[in-house]
């Protein structure tokens, strides 16, 4: 006697567009939901369709889907288009975005950083660069202007010129004088110049000898990180091009997750969708689910 389908599972076979034959020698005694996962990765829209319907749940959708293989979930959000696609990117870890700047030119990278946010860039250099290396590689203009912008205090200037190492107060001293440093007192001559008028303070400690300004530069930072904002882009993105690529990408880890998000949407459709890929399986599934299940029709279930 043949096999013979019951009347349930034989509406079932007619809506999947599955024979009878088929059924029998394919699926024998397995159940609706083993039978939906293998057409689905077949590619069988009716089942996929099925599965839209009735599976919403996230964990059903990573077995039917299998989510977990991430060649899977790169060609489900290679069929995204771009705005879809983009707000999967905020899902991941701020790591997996970082990996994502390897596809970057080492050019490319220091143009996107010009634009980041200086409070970011500073927080990048110091995770590449000990404050010590920082400060010797301000140029002098980049000194001088540091000591002309109006948001340095100062009254912190002026505490840290007292402050000076000994030897650096000699030379200090000896190049403002032009005499001997031990025939001025150092406090009389600090207190001189707080006595200045503010811009004729600037420009003179905007002049004074490169060296004490690095020192200064040096106390003020160390004591205060956020004068390290005082500087340029500019002159922190010439500090990292110094840097190998990998070495530049790994303190990338410190700028804010909206930046990491911008810079990667500038990688071809390909690139971008490789790194969305690395998304966690069940925050993708929960985001197919909201809405976004159409985009499986179109997907190469593997």
């Amino acid at each position: 006697m043949a096999v013979v389908l019951d009347t349930n599972m034989k509406l079932f076979a007619e809506r999947m567009n599955i024979t009878s034959s088929r059924m029998i020698q394919d699926y024998g005694l397995k159940t609706v939901d083993e039978i939906i996962e293998a057409e689905a990765a077949q590619g069988n829209t009716r089942a996929i369709n099925y599965a839209r319907e009735m599976y919403n749940s996230p964990a059903k959708l990573i077995k039917i889907f299998k989510l977990t293989d991430v060649e899977n979930k790169f060609v489900i959000l290679h069929n995204m288009d771009s705005q879809t696609r983009e707000k999967v990117l905020p899902m991941l870890d701020s790591e997996d975005l970082v990996m994502g700047m390897y596809f970057f030119t080492t050019d490319k990278l220091l143009d996107m950083l010009m634009d980041v946010d200086i409070e970011e860039l500073v927080n990048v250099v110091l995770g590449a660069f000990a404050l010590e290396d920082i400060v010797m590689m301000f140029t002098e203009d980049d000194l001088a202007a540091f000591f002309q912008n109006e948001d340095l205090e100062k009254y912190d200037v002026i505490n840290q010129l007292k402050s000076l190492p000994p030897e650096v107060m000699m030379k200090f001293v000896e190049g403002v004088t032009g005499r001997p440093s031990e025939e001025t007192n150092p406090l009389d001559l600090i207190k001189s110049i707080e006595s200045l008028p503010i811009d004729k303070y600037r420009d003179f400690m905007s002049a004074i000898d490169p060296d004490v300004q690095r020192q200064l530069t040096f106390q003020l930072t160390k004591m205060k990180p956020e004068y390290l904002q005082l500087f340029e882009n500019g002159t922190y993105v010439n500090m990292l091009s110094t840097l190998m690529k990998p070495d530049m990408i790994k303190p990338m880890i410190a700028l804010e997750k909206d930046s990491l998000v911008n810079m990667v949407t500038e990688l071809p459709e390909d690139l971008m969708s490789i790194v969305a890929a690395q998304v966690d399986t069940k925050t993708f599934a929960e985001y197919l689910l909201d809405g976004h299940l159409d985009i499986l029709e179109d997907a190469l279930m593997i």
